[in-house]
């Protein structure tokens, strides 16, 4: 996966991962203390997630992809989100191969992010 150098390159990640999700390949890390704790606290649901998801822009890319530590043939990026005046921490990983993304963490940032094209 190409590293994410210009605003064309978080388009093409961003639509590469709505891509891959429109044919329901997601799969969400809820189970995660911090994000249920988040999760529960701002009211967000799984149809919440996927909607926050299909609404990120190029603007809202954070960082990545870099390789996932965990699993070679996957890479990981992060974006956020304003939801409701709180900054969501979005992170994702995406399989080399077209298999499902695999949302690792969706809850509040625990400190401010910077935004590259923003």
């Amino acid at each position: 996966m190409q590293p994410v150098k210009t605003v064309e390159d978080a388009i093409a990640l961003l639509r590469d991962i709505k891509k891959i999700i429109a044919t329901n390949k997601i799969w969400f890390n809820n189970r995660s203390t911090k994000n249920t704790q988040s999760l529960a606290d701002l009211g967000i649901t799984v149809a919440m997630q996927i909607a926050i998801i299909k609404d990120l822009a190029p603007t809202d890319y954070y960082c990545g992809p870099e390789p996932d530590e965990k699993y070679p043939d996957r890479a990981v990026a992060v974006f956020g989100y304003d939801f409701r005046g709180t900054e969501l921490y979005i992170k994702f990983s995406i399989g080399l191969d077209g298999t499902a993304v695999v949302c690792l963490s969706f809850h509040e940032s625990e400190y401010p992010m910077q935004y590259p094209f923003n």
